[in-house]
């Protein structure tokens, strides 16, 4: 019993531990002006659900800066994307999102592997 007691505490001791590497560190993002930003809304609209959390968030976040993102042009066209179907929600969202965004490039086809003898 006092083994169990013991393992449970020492458990619970540990889990701050387990929950640190979870955080991530803004100095090693792509944009750390926007990662700061993304945490100080979500630290704004802690309080709120849904929809109005939502429109929250959009308010309180800086756009995204598509000249650091690996393939800007297509950042870009993402942005529009969102931009035209903001007044949407649901389905009505989704569908709207992947009529705009651009399409993905199709992968390049593999070799076949050469017969074994």
């Amino acid at each position: 019993m006092n083994a169990l007691l013991i393992f449970a505490a020492a458990a619970l001791l540990a889990l701050p531990a387990f929950a640190e590497p979870a955080r991530a560190d803004c100095a090693a993002a792509r944009d750390p002006g926007r990662c700061e930003a993304q945490r100080a809304a979500l630290k704004a609209c802690a309080e709120k659900r849904g929809a109005e959390k939502h429109a929250c968030l959009n308010a309180a976040l800086p756009p995204v800066d598509c000249s650091k993102a690996s393939d800007p042009e297509r950042c870009q066209k993402t942005q529009n994307a969102k931009e035209v179907c903001k007044t949407k929600t649901g389905k009505e969202l989704k569908k709207c999102l992947r009529d705009e965004q651009p399409k993905k490039k199709p992968r390049p086809k593999r070799k076949p592997a050469p017969p074994k003898n």
